[in-house]
């Protein structure tokens, strides 16, 4: 990602789903893949996150080396995990058997991705080859998931959500509606008025280039205790935004 060759849509389509769970998004770090580079990237984001979701370099080549950063971040040593490596069988004879494979042979490479930090729980994967692994240290809860999109998105809706939603009890609200005004910097004030009157309500402002649109797209959302107590705070924000500006809203499109 960082020399430009593959565009991240992994994390956008992880960041949407979380948020709509009432998670809020604290930090996004992409790091080259060198271990040094991605303990440092560890322990920033454990500065501040009680979750840590890792996509890519969970595979067979030798640039795949999430796993042990993190093991060395952790100072865990790294062994092969035999729910892991069945999982890695099962996908090779599988794929095998659908002809995308010459052979189910268990090579060095393929059992490196059966190799986890002690004490890891592997995730399946019914989609390709690397299982992905859930982490508990401390505190800190670490995902870490296969870099292909398709992967990915089979472990995080079948393992990474399902645990995620028995934690979370706040509920989330947004919706996005459009001023009829066009400069974002008249719209400001009223957006910091409205935000110090409604601590954890968030106003963002969505403008379109200069000259492009005569409105001015605005999203309120808020996670609160309950889904009737955050549709309230949206709602109320933005009759107070209309009120600030004397602006009527109204939903895109209509």
């Amino acid at each position: 990602m960082l020399d430009g060759l593959v565009l991240d849509t992994n994390s956008n389509w992880m960041e949407i789903r979380l948020v709509k769970l009432g998670i809020q998004i604290k930090r996004l770090i992409s790091v080259r893949d060198e271990l040094d580079e991605i303990e440092k990237a560890l322990n920033f984001a454990k500065d501040s996150c009680d979750i840590i979701i890792t996509s890519g370099g969970l595979g067979p080549t030798h640039d795949d080396m999430t796993v042990r950063a993190i093991a060395q971040a952790l100072n865990r040593r790294m062994s092969e995990n035999p729910e892991a490596l069945a999982i890695v069988k099962r996908q090779y004879q599988t794929l095998f058997e659908r002809g995308i494979v010459e052979s189910p042979e268990m090579t060095d490479s393929r059992r490196k991705m059966a190799q986890i930090p002690d004490g890891a729980i592997p995730l399946d994967n019914q989609v390709g080859g690397a299982p992905g692994i859930m982490i508990q240290e401390g505190k800190t809860t670490i995902f870490c998931m296969p870099g292909v999109p398709s992967e990915l998105k089979f472990i995080f809706e079948n393992s990474v959500l399902p645990w995620v939603r028995e934690r979370v009890k706040r509920r989330f609200y947004e919706l996005v509606v459009e001023f009829p005004m066009h400069d974002e910097s008249v719209f400001a004030p009223a957006i910091d008025t409205v935000m110090n009157a409604h601590p954890g309500v968030y106003v963002k402002s969505l403008p379109k280039t200069y000259g492009t649109s005569k409105t001015l797209r605005v999203w309120v959302s808020i996670s609160s205790q309950t889904l009737l107590e955050a549709k309230r705070h949206v709602t109320q924000t933005i009759k107070e935004l209309e009120k600030i500006t004397g602006l009527t809203a109204h939903k895109p499109d209509e």
